[in-house]
């Protein structure tokens, strides 16, 4: 029992779609492995990732190292926060009443 304000759409072309981005997604992987079983294109394929990849990890460790490096001036400009009053001493501690450690079951 549905309510009265609610109406169902038909989802055909959607499932049409779907369907056809499966059967693309099918064609191009079928296309990646005809590519590469061609001679010499695997192994320039895989230099030029390879290529990329210590490309992407030599930036992110400079990027890395100018942020470590400047946080060390900030650090040094915000100094350190301490708390020069009060007393936490342990002998001060109250216990609560009606808390769940005053009931005899937890003992």
């Amino acid at each position: 029992m549905e309510a009265d304000n609610v109406r169902r759409k038909g989802t055909g072309k959607t499932g049409l779609a779907l369907i056809a981005i499966a059967i693309g997604i099918i064609a191009l992987i079928g296309l990646a492995v005809y590519a590469l079983m061609i001679p010499g294109v695997l192994e320039s394929v895989a230099t030029i990732v390879a290529i990329v990849v210590a490309a992407i990890v030599v930036i992110g460790i400079i990027i890395y190292g100018v942020i470590l490096l400047a946080a060390i001036p900030v650090y040094m400009a915000k100094g350190e926060k301490t708390q020069t009053t009060g007393n936490y001493n342990l002998e001060d501690v109250k216990p609560v009443e009606n808390s769940s450690s005053d009931d005899p079951k937890n003992d």
